[in-house]
């Protein structure tokens, strides 16, 4: 079997050799690596697949589903509400959200579900050969939707135990590195776990008004803290010009409704209006209505909380269980809500290539922490050298005061030899595992199941 250790290099090479009657965009998007490559897992029977990103759907209110459909279907004229719909949603729907996120209507662009709204989001900012700063680790498919746009330079930067690493990003900006974007999950980090504070917000935000790039909030999760845990407003999508706010309704209603909306800039709006008309036309007006019945009533708040409950029980289960199973072998980060625990074996000179195969013999699938890294695109304008120091010293006075979310100290001082890539050190040996879809026993079956690979390759 081929082990792959990180994420492809983002962006298509402009200079590929077009497929026969296909354009060079979709000649050179590369193949799934790592993460999401099917030729790498094998699921038989009776696995545990810790490795999705699946809620329990026992835990989705599809009582409040059935109701809206109901009253969907049994209203006056809902033959009428069959057809073609404004691009940027209806404006019912585009009102609640507006009154949710506590922005103006005009900057609700819905969306056919996370990743269309990241799709949106890129090609509204991104030109071929721009910079962004992102996440490391990352949520991995969000480079393959860099892959829309050819050339553009990828930045990784550190996220630690409050959020993005701003003092590294803030270094680099020092040293020379001009980004259009930034990428970041603020809240329950995929896959690390971490919440961006309210004070690296306010100065995250006031670094892209200072030096004109856009971030990109992705924040599928916030819906789902568990019990006690604190999550700042998100007042810095609401009051900055410089933010676009990704959201999805696939962790609170499902994957398969594929309905989401963006918080875009207002000077913006009308512009991605144009461009939500140009990708798609429109997200399902019907899809549209049955959302606004269930989010617009306080049961659907209800069912988030009490979801983020469950989703308690079964962290701290997984949790538990792993530090039965593989006593003082791993650094975990506790989540405090959403879908991911994050776990780093202490031992860094172990084979985890032959973990992962032993894993599999024992029937357990999880995610490598390798496949959350960023592989190294090239720099920025002759900045290399100059950047690489400047994280360095940067990683070095943070390093006595937080650890990133891989569990390095100092990790961008590791990066400052490799360019642009990411730091191994963060996501060497470290396992991203679900807890949501699974039950308690199944989880803490898993977590055996891993405490038997690893004692078959470490002995």
């Amino acid at each position: 079997m081929t082990h792959l250790d990180s994420t492809a290099p983002t962006g298509t090479d402009p200079a590929r050799t077009r497929l026969p009657g296909g354009s060079s965009l979709l000649s050179g998007l590369p193949g799934r690596q790592g993460f999401g490559d099917a030729s790498l897992i094998r699921v038989g029977t009776g696995s545990i697949d810790l490795g999705g990103g699946n809620p329990d759907r026992s835990l989705l209110p599809v009582d409040l589903y059935r109701e809206a459909v109901h009253e969907l279907m049994d209203s006056p004229g809902y033959g009428a509400r069959l057809g073609y719909v404004p691009a940027a949603g209806t404006p019912s729907f585009r009102a609640l959200l507006a009154e949710r996120e506590g922005v103006s209507p005009e900057r609700i662009i819905v969306t056919s579900g996370g990743i269309n709204g990241l799709a949106l989001a890129v090609l509204g900012t991104l030109d071929p050969g721009d910079t962004i700063v992102v996440d490391d680790p990352i949520f991995p498919l969000f480079l393959r939707v860099l892959d829309l746009v050819p050339g553009v330079r990828v930045v990784p930067v550190g996220v630690q135990a409050d959020g993005l690493d701003v003092d590294a990003l803030e270094a680099h900006l020092a040293a020379g590195v001009r980004p259009q974007a930034v990428f970041t999950v603020p809240t329950f980090h995929n896959p690390g776990g971490a919440v961006l504070s309210a004070q690296k917000a306010q100065r995250l935000t006031e670094l892209a008004e200072r030096w004109g790039f856009t971030v990109f909030a992705d924040d599928p999760y916030r819906e789902l803290a568990f019990p006690g845990a604190e999550v700042p407003a998100a007042a810095w999508v609401r009051d900055s010009e410089h933010v676009i706010g990704v959201n999805t309704f696939s962790k609170t209603l499902g994957p398969a409704l594929r309905l989401g909306y963006n918080v875009v800039p207002s000077a913006l709006a009308e512009q991605y209006v144009k461009l939500r008309n140009r990708l798609d036309g429109q997200a399902s007006g019907v899809l549209q209505d049955i959302v606004e019945r269930i989010v617009g009533r306080p049961e659907y708040a209800q069912a988030n909380a009490a979801a983020g409950a469950v989703y308690a029980q079964k962290a701290r289960a997984l949790h538990g269980a792993l530090h039965r199973e593989l006593p003082g072998e791993l650094d975990i980060i506790e989540p405090q809500g959403g879908f991911f625990l994050w776990a780093r074996f202490r031992d860094q000179e172990a084979d985890f290539a032959a973990l992962f195969d032993a894993a599999q013999d024992e029937g357990l699938v999880y995610q490598r922490g390798e496949w959350f890294g960023v592989s190294p695109t090239g720099g920025a304008s002759g900045a290399v050298d100059a950047v690489g120091a400047a994280g360095a010293a940067s990683a070095a006075s943070d390093a006595a005061g937080a650890a990133n979310v891989a569990g390095a100290a100092g990790g961008a001082a590791g990066a400052a030899g490799q360019g642009f890539g990411s730091d191994p050190s963060r996501t060497r040996g470290a396992v991203r595992l679900t807890f949501a879809e699974l039950d308690v026993p199944t989880l803490e079956e898993g977590a055996a199941r891993l405490g038997r690979a690893w004692r078959h390759i470490h002995g």
